[in-house]
């Protein structure tokens, strides 16, 4: 039973799937991996011997061991120095890696006899070990970094020298290139634009004495139409006002979801008031309309600029039953749209009343002053927690400032 809600359970939720299917994934490499590291044979020369691979580049690395010597096992970490190269194939390296340079710094140039991109001065030939550093013979046009200054160059090429000294430990090789820099490939329109600057510049210093600056009519033979570039203020404007519309909605927005959270608080608070002056009426054998009215019209004689939103709606209540509306319906009414839970539970206990009669209705209104009463202390407590949240940031304010006032002046003090 167990086997076929586990099935069930997989097959209703893809997740048990990827899930299995990730967990065997990672079981299948853990073990692969393992193995792989944990299951390696030392290997041996010619002669038998054990022996350690050296690094071919000439990088040191350390190899951890488990050595066993008298039945005792024990881990050590053996450092084991890169490879050097002997006389006779430091040579050879030198050789090839002087041959391959050519093609090493190229970047994404074709041939060193025509260069319009940077080059590529690489600091290491690749799995030798060898340095490399540069030096030109015209940081003008190539620095040591392989970029380019292709300014005010020779539409037939400038040859630059490249010297790359290689050095593998105290040896060192040296080896030369030549290259040949032009100007980068433009297309038509950036070749227009540029000797559209140009003339622009000429005509700058040609004009420097003058109370204007004589815009070209052609370049290249082509005419030349000249206007004002467009102004971006008339869209600042735009873009200003769209944001303070936004900050103006989103704020009344705020501001409506401020008011209805004060209101509603403000009805919770008057909520164990209104009960217990209606559990009084009742208890005094008045009728559910009555003690409605009462309180109604007590509230509108007292009232001053500030509504509290609760008795409003019991105004506008009491005005609904003089208007001939059915009272049961017109209490349920009430609750629905204060919106509140204990309010709904008020207008839907007197609506049952009016309807089944008013029996038993003391007894309930009683148990319902009794639980308002609680949930206004366990409001006042909470608002008093959130009063005391929001003072937190004022007495940190004042504390900075304190802190400010005694710091600074001791700092400006300090004689160093």
């Amino acid at each position: 039973m167990e086997r076929k809600t586990i099935r069930q359970r997989i097959k209703s939720d893809p997740v048990w799937v990827k899930a299995g299917i990730l967990s065997v994934i990672t079981v299948i490499c853990f073990v692969s991996v393992y193995l792989r590291d944990n299951s390696r044979n030392i290997e041996t020369n010619e002669q038998g011997q054990e022996i350690l691979s050296r690094d071919g580049t000439g990088q040191d690395r350390t190899q951890e061991m488990t050595v066993s010597i008298d039945g005792r096992e024990k881990n050590v970490k053996i450092p084991v120095s890169g490879r050097q190269y002997d006389s006779r194939e430091l040579k050879q390296v030198f050789q090839s890696s002087a041959d391959s340079l050519d093609k090493l710094i190229l970047g994404e140039n074709t041939s060193l006899d025509e260069v319009r991109k940077d080059l590529d001065l690489i600091t290491e030939i690749p799995d030798t070990g060898i340095s490399v550093s540069w030096e030109t013979d015209n940081y003008d046009v190539v620095d040591i970094q392989g970029h380019l200054n292709q300014e005010d160059l020779d539409g037939g090429g400038t040859e630059v020298k490249l010297t790359a000294v290689m050095r593998y430990g105290a040896e060192q090789a040296v080896h030369e290139l030549w290259v040949r820099v032009f100007p980068p490939l433009l297309s038509g329109e950036e070749e227009l634009m540029k000797a559209l600057d140009e003339s622009i510049r000429e005509s700058d210093e040609d004009t420097k004495t003058k109370e204007y600056l004589i815009l070209p009519e052609t370049v290249n033979g082509k005419k030349v139409v000249w206007k004002y570039g467009t102004e971006n203020r008339a869209f600042a404007i735009l873009a200003a006002g769209a944001g303070a519309s936004c900050m103006l909605v989103v704020s009344a927005a705020q501001k409506k979801k401020e008011q209805e959270k004060k209101e509603v608080r403000q009805m919770k608070i008057d909520y164990p008031g209104i009960i217990n002056k209606f559990n009084l009426y009742i208890r005094a054998g008045m009728t559910i309309r009555r003690a409605w009215f009462l309180i109604a019209e007590d509230y509108e004689k007292r009232k001053g600029k500030e509504k509290r939103r609760a008795y409003e709606e019991m105004i506008y209540t009491m005005r609904q039953i003089r208007d001939g509306r059915p009272e049961g319906e017109s209490y349920e009414n009430f609750g629905i749209r204060c919106g509140v839970p204990p309010y709904r539970k008020f207008g839907a206990m007197l609506s049952q009343n009016v309807r089944k009669g008013s029996k038993g209705l003391t007894e309930l209104l009683g148990r319902e002053a009794e639980e308002a009463f609680e949930d206004r202390i366990n409001l006042a407590k909470k608002l008093g927690e959130e009063a005391g949240t929001r003072l937190m940031i004022p007495m940190f304010l004042m504390l900075a400032i304190v802190f400010a006032t005694v710091i600074v002046p001791a700092f400006f003090s300090i004689r160093i």
